[in-house]
């Protein structure tokens, strides 16, 4: 059997073969299927999840109700129609802790660069539970080396597994929604971009610099001020971090970002994200919006963004 942190590799540094991908967080579940021969979308679904059925985490239980969950994922697959029981996995990004961490030469030997990563993430986080793991991928760039890694709990990473198993699916990739969201940018597009992923509960940064990913930042909202937390100081923390990692870039890397690219999963009844932040500050903000999928609405299309730009 491949292991957990196997599966996290390959999502990280090849493109899963699986036309079946699922995103699991802790508001919804979505999933779609592509038909690499037919070079087209099928199936599709957004299923709502009640809150207190998933409750994200690094380093505790995640499935609070697993007969709920298991009930949409099965009611997902129903729709989807496949007949293929592989598919790729994208969980919540608080699930993982993620780092690009710059070098000025890696090893040759594979056995002293993890020795070396390992180091640098124990100055980071010098406490780390048992069975945590790592993957990477190594980009070369400006004459540096940069190294987007991720680390995870094998436990974690189980438990969306063994969920996926009970309705027939065999994961062979898991990943995080944000680094799948840069495969839909062409061309110039992706020279010096920021990618927002904001979630009902977070919101993640992916910098895309002269090509390649150099910079990740993610900030959750906390759980217990959720329920009372206004649209207004959901979107304006947002705006926040996205002028912060902004000025960072700007400062630190000495480049100029050309667009926000911006992919939003906030439920319609809190607003529209987009246009409070066109006018809340003058960045080149941009909307995902894939095209593809037939009778599919904005909402939705903003919704399966991640997974349009895992599978296609």
């Amino acid at each position: 059997m491949i292991s957990a942190i196997n599966r996290l590799k390959n999502y990280l540094t090849e493109q899963p073969n699986p036309s079946a991908a699922f995103q699991i967080s802790r508001s919804y579940v979505s999933g779609i299927h592509f038909s690499r021969k037919e070079r087209r979308f099928g199936g599709h679904f957004v299923l709502p999840l009640p809150p207190g059925v998933l409750e994200p985490s690094f380093d505790k239980k995640n499935i609070v109700d697993g007969a709920a969950l298991e009930g949409k994922i099965r009611e997902g697959t129903r729709r989807l129609r496949t007949g293929e029981s592989a598919a790729s996995l994208l969980i919540p990004e608080s699930c993982l802790k993620v780092f690009v961490f710059s070098f000025d030469r890696l090893p040759a030997s594979v056995k002293e660069r993890e020795e070396l990563l390992r180091w640098r993430l124990n100055k980071v986080i010098p406490v780390k539970p048992p069975d945590t793991r790592i993957s990477y991928d190594v980009i070369k760039s400006d004459g540096q080396v940069k190294v987007f890694l991720a680390m995870a709990r094998a436990s974690v990473i189980q438990e969306y597994e063994k969920l996926l198993a009970c309705c027939g699916m065999k994961v062979r990739a898991v990943g995080i929604p944000a680094p799948s969201l840069v495969n839909l940018l062409k061309g110039d597009q992706a020279r010096n971009a920021l990618i927002v992923n904001v979630e009902a509960d977070s919101v993640s940064l992916l910098a895309v610099l002269d090509f390649e990913i150099s910079l990740y930042r993610f900030k959750p909202f906390l759980p217990d001020a959720l329920p009372s937390m206004l649209p207004a100081q959901k979107f304006e923390t947002i705006v926040n971090e996205v002028e912060n990692t902004v000025h960072f870039i700007e400062d630190r890397e000495k480049k100029k970002v050309d667009a926000v690219w911006v992919r939003s999963a906030v439920p319609k009844s809190e607003g529209d994200l987009l246009a409070y932040v066109k006018r809340r500050t003058a960045l080149p903000w941009r909307s995902f919006e894939p095209a593809g999928l037939p009778m599919v609405d904005a909402g939705d299309e903003q919704m399966l963004s991640p997974l349009i730009g895992q599978v296609s």
